[in-house]
């Protein structure tokens, strides 16, 4: 009889954390679900946004729909709009001036342009991986 007691409480505990692991995957199956509704809806919104405007209105859009967004989440899917909106849009020559050229480690002078075009923004972390897709894109247009 002890032994079914000792027995009791750590079964009791593997089927809670067992239910607990079972909803918790079920749960990211959905939000990973809802994600990838969200960015092939901003993409296509970014695609058509593009057909008719240039590289800085796709910029600027980009820049307005990031407001009030801090989440990872978020940042994905404004940067796959920004990326869908670049891949339609017509080039603006003023789009990549003084833009410092890409490296994949951010230099000095990259970080300094960094914090000047996205002080502004609360938003910073989801400003600057705007702003590093822009620099590639200035990269391979020269």
């Amino acid at each position: 009889m002890g032994t079914v007691k000792k027995l009791k409480w750590p079964l009791l505990v593997i089927i809670v954390v067992l239910i607990g692991y079972l909803l918790l995957k079920q749960y990211q199956k959905d939000l990973n679900s809802e994600l990838n509704k969200q960015i092939t809806q901003a993409e296509a919104l970014g695609a058509a946004f593009g057909l008719e405007h240039d590289q800085l209105a796709c910029l600027n859009q980009s820049l307005v729909n990031i407001k009030g967004c801090s989440a990872f989440s978020c940042g994905v899917v404004h940067g796959r709009f920004f990326k869908a909106c670049l891949s339609q849009a017509q080039q603006n020559a003023a789009f990549c001036e003084a833009v410092p050229a890409y490296t994949e480690k951010k230099d000095r002078a990259t970080k300094d342009w960094l914090r000047d075009v996205c002080f502004d923004y609360p938003e910073t972390n989801i400003c600057n991986q705007l702003m590093r897709q822009r620099q590639q894109l200035c990269g391979t247009n020269s």
